[in-house]
């Protein structure tokens, strides 16, 4: 079938389909009339514990690519450490059996849920966790459990950090583009597409986040596993185990398959497994059926806004930080300036949400958004508290709509900081000359032509903008003073675009305390005065976009059927590259802090990412899917 065959049904579906809003919610699965004798204490739950099974794989993601409600195997973090949460307050529970594959998470959010584990360990149940792929994310997560078991042939990596930075001068060279870059901080930019090799504030400020980085590496895997910070050293230096030598080395228990290990803990705790009713698309045959699944979770979501009792709405800022308006399926992978301005307005006008949490993942954009957005969420603090949560990253515009919470909580290996200004222009008169163009300039104005990209920049031209640079990141740096109640000198001092790791930051002040996002949420609900008796409803925003908006939205219709399978795919962050193209096509100050790897650069087809849609005008395209063939500038 056409790809705009399927679109048309899927409009027709959403126009026609008999399911409505105000329709009473079905039967949950597997609810039958013992379950309703059961609510009226006619039968008595077992006094059999359960041992609950959790797999944690490549299924479980940072967030959703498009902001769409559609249930499946795919489940973000969130919904995982809020599965965790509630097992943690349920008497049926005994204990927790973790399946642990491939993770496809970043250190903080390993942290994040390791923090789960922790919390429902506290609540006096046992957690075990079966190794399935033993990379280094996937054991740093499993050694937050008691026990850790694997397959005999199963084995251990755990190499230590490392990362590969291209300095991509003569690639761009190559293409025949060059970049003029003018900076407001001596960190602000290494020097990725106009170097050859790393200046020595690139090396002192990444050899300072590597240190930091390893030292939490280690200490992970030395506290969770009893070790000396000698042994785990030595551990690190080899660096793979088969399943005997992890063992040997203390670094797992048992050596099982996993049906072997799963019914021997069931038999040595006399419990029995606890099985939940399959939920998604399993039962999806039709158009209508998937109507009805999309109704039945806006449901969900409009139902939670509307319950009676105090809330905490947790407002997710995730993806690079731009000035146009995409629609609210792209909300979970990139911050458009005025659908969050707008979001942020809704949160404080609505007076049964009594504290907001932001979530910020993200490395910044657009300098004049992320101003726009710190406004607006002062604003929304002199209503009710504001408390935030950094996630993977959350540096410069990250940072900048970070800074008016009232307290900042960031994991230990949370990317912050780069407080500075940056411009990156184009200039591709070498590809010009290439191509044999002769351009004929027609001016009417001293700068009429500023930053255009048939010539190189004149040091008049670029001495204007440094000032420009210069102007913006005072503004900046008096952002940060007057929200974080340090002096704007003091500021100075720590900023110049430097990153920090959330544990350095909180040492200069930058941050208030470690933790997730459940510490967040404990705050607001303490500087909201909920008392921990009253029932807490947590709320998220943006709220998820319907399949009427991602139709009639500003994406054309060949691309609603990608969009629509990537509904359930991982929130990819924008490759470096795409977000340099984006960005680097005016001289308007940028709030923005690029870390490409090798990975994102050197082998695009090999690595999961985004590119952008070939786009001919000045309006980006938007994200998709990698194409199996190199780049295009």
């Amino acid at each position: 079938m056409k790809p705009w065959a399927l679109t048309c049904m899927l409009v027709l579906g959403l126009l026609f389909s008999p399911v409505r809003a105000d329709e009473p919610e079905e039967k949950a699965a597997g609810e039958t009339p013992g379950a309703k004798s059961l609510a009226e204490g006619e039968i008595k739950p077992s006094p059999i514990p359960r041992l609950a099974e959790l797999r944690i794989d490549e299924t479980v993601i940072a967030a959703r690519a498009i902001n769409l409600p559609i249930p499946g195997r795919t489940r973000t973090l969130q919904e995982v450490v809020e599965q965790l949460d509630q097992w943690g307050q349920d008497d049926r529970i005994g204990a927790v059996l973790l399946n642990v594959g491939g993770v496809g998470l970043s250190l903080p959010e390993v942290q994040e849920l390791r923090s789960g584990i922790d919390r429902l360990r506290k609540k006096d149940k046992k957690v075990m966790a079966f190794l399935q792929a033993g990379g280094d994310n996937a054991y740093l997560l499993a050694c937050a459990a008691d026990e850790i078991a694997t397959a005999p042939t199963g084995s251990i990596a755990l190499p230590g950090i490392g990362r590969l930075f291209p300095f991509m001068k003569g690639h761009y060279q190559m293409q025949g583009l060059e970049f003029e870059v003018i900076t407001a901080g001596k960190y602000k930019y290494p020097g990725f597409v106009n170097r050859r090799e790393p200046d020595r504030w690139f090396s002192e400020e990444f050899n300072a986040l590597f240190d930091s980085w390893f030292r939490d590496y280690k200490q992970i895997i030395a506290a969770s596993r009893k070790l000396s910070d000698e042994a785990v050293s030595e551990i690190v230096d080899i660096a793979l185990f088969d399943a005997p030598q992890a063992q040997q080395r203390g670094l797992i228990d048992v050596i099982a398959y996993y049906d072997e290990y799963r019914d021997r803990l069931l038999r040595q705790n006399r419990m029995r497994r606890y099985q939940e009713a399959e939920d998604g698309l399993a039962g999806v045959n039709s158009i209508q059926d998937l109507m009805e699944v999309f109704n039945r979770e806006l449901r969900k979501a409009e139902e939670a806004r509307k319950a009676v009792g105090p809330k905490i709405a947790v407002l997710h800022a995730r993806g690079p930080i731009i000035d146009i308006s995409l629609g609210a399926a792209l909300s979970s992978s990139i911050i458009c300036r005025d659908d969050m301005v707008k979001t942020i307005d809704e949160l404080k006008k609505n007076k049964s949400i009594k504290a907001v949490v932001l979530h910020v993942d993200s490395p910044g954009g657009s300098g004049h958004a992320s101003d726009a957005i710190w406004k607006a969420l002062r604003e929304l603090d002199d209503e009710k508290p504001l408390v935030v949560s950094m996630g993977s990253v959350a540096a410069s515009g990250g940072y900048y709509i970070a800074c008016p919470g009232r307290r900042i909580f960031a994991q230990p290996t949370t990317l912050t900081g780069s407080i500075g200004v940056i411009a990156i222009l184009q200039s591709a008169r070498s590809r010009l000359n290439r191509m044999d163009y002769e351009l004929a300039p027609f001016e009417r104005g001293a700068r009429s032509l500023l930053g255009a990209p048939h010539k190189d920049m004149a040091p008049s031209d670029r001495a204007f903008i440094q000032k420009h640079m210069d102007d913006f990141y005072k503004i900046f740096l008096e952002r940060v003073a007057q929200t974080r109640r340090i002096p704007a000198e003091m500021v100075d001092k720590i900023a110049q675009g430097r990153i920090w790791t959330g544990r350095d930051a909180k040492e200069i002040g930058l941050v208030d305390e470690l933790g997730g996002i459940t510490e967040a949420i404990e705050a607001a609900r303490a500087m909201a005065n909920i008392p921990p008796s009253a029932e807490l409803k947590v709320i998220h925003y943006p709220r998820p976009s319907s399949l009427g908006e991602l139709v009639f939205g500003s994406v054309g219709m060949t691309d609603n059927l990608d969009m629509f399978l990537r509904a359930g795919a991982p929130a990819v962050p924008m490759s470096f590259h795409d977000q340099l193209m984006m960005l680097s096509r005016s001289f308007a100050p940028l709030c923005w802090a690029p870390i490409p790897d090798i990975q994102a650069t050197a082998w695009p087809a090999g690595a999961p990412r985004f590119r952008l849609v070939p786009d001919t005008s000045a309006t980006p395209g938007l994200p998709a899917p990698a194409a199996p063939s190199t780049w295009q500038p």
